[in-house]
């Protein structure tokens, strides 16, 4: 058979003979140059110019993610792979396939985080010993340092983490920026790591270990049948004598001390104890309990007071997670925790030198960079500095556990309704209460909200996309806006457009002006539709029509 290993500047075959290599872990020391820290890495990308415009559009929405059939089974991909050549500092990697990755907070159109598969169309092909290449592209941090900040302290912190580096992207010829560039996180790298390949691995994506959470697990190697996560769940249920020895038979207690230490240093607020997401669990072979890698940290170390709580109450400890929480509320767990923190502070954290990769970095990216990633960078710089600091104060003030997470998925909780006329182009340029007519009827709650006033508008808002926008007031400085955006191109007569996520979008925000002057999200909208018996998208065009839909919200 042939394998494909990769030379200095192209992919080539060499000839390994009959035997399978499919034991052997490939991508190690030989894969260490596309991750030097010191190196500003360049990858190019070229593929057909509509795959690539089909690529930047695929897309996970609220409602495939919350709506019908939520938390049933591991969260479906809307991504494909497409045929493209790659090149990475130079090096070309051959045909390979490329796709768009992200759940909700990364995906964006404009410049999609990327993952490359080096063998998608070429079997056995490889890229210094290496499957598959991640490009992350840090939409949540303006600095675009935090992911591989983040993961090089998990790996000072004692777990397996991912090789991560700067890279800036180029695809078809379109300047994308910086970006975080990663090993893929799977059961290669678990081998990588520890020598073993495991005989278990799970990703974990709003998952936890307690029912009707644990089949959103994707289970990430042949043969695994759930055991695992069975078993966990099954040694949370134990009175409080029997719990830590019997979580100690099925995870490595210790090793998940670790790692819940280490997020909370990091401040991974979209981890698995802060927030059931972003997440693997793997076995290895003898003992068989499970251990934990740490993903998707682009939100790592953005604030001082990383975690949801009362003024801070909660800065450093995550405990929504069925572990987290269990072992939080027990005082045998909640020192070994506590004793782990404090471990890591003396012991891994090292503050100085977290800032001094971050400088060099900022002296790498300089030609790439604006005054957004300047002002990010000098934010991340600041946060890492004080962190030591801002930990130990945190758990000097102390915490008490706040309540697992309840599930993301949507249910009915009331209906809108509403019948306009307005014009194109009201909005955002006219008055929304002069800008047209609506009758409004709203339920919530079992509870009907009569409106005082209403107004609505409709033009073109910032990403180009079509709004509709309702203002009722309900109460004397009391406010409730339904909208909906599209694409403007819809906007023709006798169009019923969904209220999907895929035709259009719709939020209900809630403002009480008595009280404060932020508008919330209260709500989505869905299971419905806006439909316009008269519409244009040229300014001052009549817009009539009816919104019909339901209010979805969480539990």
């Amino acid at each position: 058979m042939f394998l494909l290993l990769a030379c200095a500047d192209q992919t080539v075959p060499l000839d390994t003979g009959d035997e399978a290599v499919s034991d052997e872990i490939l991508g190690g020391t030989e894969a260490d140059p596309l991750f030097d820290v010191a190196v500003l890495h360049e990858l190019v990308v070229e593929l057909d110019p509509a795959d690539w415009a089909e690529l930047r559009e695929q897309a996970r929405t609220y409602y495939d993610l919350m709506g019908e059939g939520c938390m049933e089974g591991p969260w479906p991909s809307p991504y494909t792979y497409f045929p493209a050549e790659a090149w990475l500092d130079g090096a070309a990697m051959g045909e390979v396939g490329v796709r768009k990755k992200g759940l909700i907070g990364s995906v964006v159109s404009d410049r999609p985080s990327l993952k490359i598969d080096v063998g998608e169309y070429v079997d056995e092909q490889r890229f210094f010993g290496l499957e598959k290449l991640v490009f992350n592209n840090g939409r949540q941090d303006a600095s675009r340092m935090r992911t591989c900040l983040a993961h090089h302290w998990f790996d000072d912190a004692g777990l397996v983490a991912p090789r991560c580096a700067l890279a800036h992207v180029v695809v078809n010829g379109e300047d994308l920026g910086i970006y975080a560039h990663t090993e893929n996180i799977d059961e290669e790298l678990v081998a990588r790591r520890t020598g073993e390949w495991p005989v278990a691995m799970y990703e974990g994506t709003l998952s936890d270990f307690r029912e009707g959470w644990t089949q959103t697990f994707e289970y990430e190697t042949e043969d695994t049948t759930g055991a695992e996560l069975e078993a966990v769940t099954q040694a949370l249920e134990a009175g409080d004598d029997d719990l830590l020895s019997g979580l100690d038979e099925v995870i490595d207690l210790d090793a998940f001390g670790r790692f819940w230490a280490a997020e909370s240093i990091a401040g991974h607020w979209d981890g698995y104890n802060a927030n059931t997401n972003n997440f693997y669990a793997y076995a290895l072979p003898g003992d068989g309990r499970l251990q934990f890698i740490a993903s998707g940290p682009d939100a790592a170390f953005d604030q001082r007071e990383p975690f949801w709580g009362n003024d801070g109450a909660n800065a450093w400890v995550g405990t929504v997670s069925a572990l987290g929480n269990r072992l939080f509320n027990h005082d045998e767990g909640r020192a070994l925790y506590e004793a782990e923190l404090s471990r890591q502070l003396d012991e891994n954290w090292d503050g100085a030198a977290v800032v001094q990769q971050i400088d060099n970095w900022a002296e790498l990216v300089a030609k790439h960079d604006d005054k957004t990633m300047r002002d990010g960078i000098g934010a991340t710089r600041t946060i890492v500095e004080l962190r030591d600091a801002d930990v130990r104060d945190g758990m000097a003030r102390g915490a008490e556990a706040t309540e697992m997470r309840t599930e993301v998925c949507w249910e009915t909780v009331g209906v809108a309704t509403v019948d306009f006329s307005t014009t194109w182009d009201s909005y955002p340029n006219g008055d929304v209460w002069t800008g047209g007519e609506a009758d409004t009827y709203y339920v919530f709650e079992g509870v009907e909200y009569p409106s005082i006033q209403d107004g609505v508008s409709a033009g073109i808002i910032e990403d180009g996309r079509a709004i509709w926008l309702t203002i009722s007031e309900i109460a004397p400085g009391v406010y409730v806006a339904p909208y909906a955006v599209f694409d403007a191109s819809l906007l023709v007569d006798g169009t019923s457009l969904a209220i999907d996520g895929h035709d259009a979008e719709g939020v209900i925000m809630y403002l009480d002006s008595n009280e404060s002057d932020q508008w919330q999200t209260i709500a989505y909208l869905g299971n419905g539709t806006l439909s316009f018996s008269e519409a244009g998208s040229n300014r001052g065009d009549a817009l009539v029509g009816r919104l019909d839909v339901e209010i979805l919200g969480g539990q």
